[in-house]
């Protein structure tokens, strides 16, 4: 295959960074036929990678050559700052897209885009909604922000890496806002809540099957409750004909009178009873709980992202 600088590429794609999710990427793409080159700050982990007997791996001993050498370079390093360490050796990329799924703020998709253009690349960034061991499965989204021209040009080596992955804005902040929010604030907080949760009513010699049964109906209202909720707050409209926000908030003092009554902390249900007062005071206890958006901080919904 060739590229616009007319250079021939020997490898498909170049996998920057061999931790768990990295390995998983490479793992994924190479069992889908797609010729992989592997690259570590420590070499022997690249190298132990490309001898596990997966075909279309290789290691490379120099980011230069990995990059030099592939059609397409994904960036799986800890951080953003470790990934432009990293590249940094590379100062002419010729047009290779470079695509970072590294975690980070939304500024630091900014620069590191203007960073590659400076050198020469073309930038995609990416946000990971997954497992290590889940990559490559249709449950596994990985969300893009960029340029689409790269979107288009390699969607299908990165729909490999998980079925529902996509492109959701030019805007390359994009997948880094719903990073901080999806991941950041819903999921490791919804996750800790169910661990304070769990701590309590299995301290309590509650039957986990049950637990187990009981959390699956909650997940059920949560999908629907959250479908409402993003409605309300774009709308402006926390109306409601169900239970209103002061009726969550005496169920939530109630239930952390009883957990913090057995010994247990419950910060995260503290810190929601306090969100859900600060609320109350502000007049909105008739309101949906929704209506706590105007009190949490923050600019508000901003519409086109």
């Amino acid at each position: 295959m060739t590229e616009s600088d007319g250079e021939p590429k020997a490898h498909d794609i170049a996998v920057i960074g061999c931790g768990l999710m990295g390995s998983a990427l490479a793992r994924t793409l190479a069992k889908s036929g797609y010729s992989v080159a592997v690259w570590n700050r420590t070499p022997e982990r690249a190298e132990a990678l490309a001898g596990e007997g997966v075909g279309g791996i290789e290691a490379v001993r120099s980011v230069e050559d990995a990059v030099g050498s592939s059609r397409l370079v994904i960036a799986c390093m800890s951080t953003y700052e470790a990934t432009l360490t990293a590249l940094d050796p590379v100062t002419a990329w010729n047009g290779t897209p470079l695509v970072n799924v590294a975690s980070g703020a939304p500024e630091e998709a900014a620069h590191m885009a203007d960073w590659a253009g400076e050198r020469g690349g073309r930038y995609l960034d990416g946000a990971v909604l997954g497992y290590p061991q889940d990559i490559g499965s249709d449950a596994t989204m990985i969300l893009f922000s960029g340029s689409p021209d790269i979107w288009s040009e390699h969607e299908r080596a990165l729909k490999t890496l998980g079925g529902a992955s996509l492109l959701v804005s030019e805007q390359v902040t994009a997948a880094g806002l719903l990073d901080v929010g999806i991941v950041g604030a819903f999921y490791v907080s919804a996750l800790a809540a169910h661990v304070e949760a769990a701590t309590y009513v299995l301290g309590k010699g509650l039957d986990p099957e049950v637990l187990q049964a009981g959390t699956m109906v909650a997940l059920a209202g949560l999908q629907h409750a959250t479908a409402e909720t993003t409605a309300a707050i774009l709308s402006g409209d926390h109306a409601t004909d169900q239970a209103t926000l002061g009726t969550y908030a005496q169920g939530a003092r109630a239930s952390l009178a009883v957990m913090r009554g057995a010994g247990q902390r419950a910060g995260l249900l503290k810190a929601a009873v306090e969100n859900l007062g600060l609320a109350e005071e502000a007049g909105l206890g008739e309101l949906g709980f929704s209506a706590q958006t105007q009190v949490i901080g923050g600019s508000g919904p901003v519409k086109g992202v």
